[in-house]
């Protein structure tokens, strides 16, 4: 993913671009806030999900009551 900081309108507004995604911001230090915070929740490790390269047709596991989220209740 390329992301870089470009000036849209001389000193009064930024826009962050994500590839062809593009966030506006009123000024150069938002605009840099955002990019670190982005750049670091990129850069951070990230676990594999559970089954995510599990054989077509294969059982697959449940977890536990007691390991059980909201999400798994629904």
């Amino acid at each position: 993913m390329i992301i870089r900081i470009e000036e849209r309108q001389p000193g009064t507004s930024w826009v962050v671009r994500l590839d062809a995604l593009c966030v506006g911001f009123k000024s150069l230090e938002q605009a840099q806030a955002f990019t670190r915070t982005l750049q670091a929740r990129i850069d951070a490790p990230h676990a594999w999900p559970q089954g995510a390269f599990a054989r077509p047709g294969a059982a697959r596991e449940v977890p536990a009551p007691s390991q059980r989220t909201s999400a798994h209740l629904a």
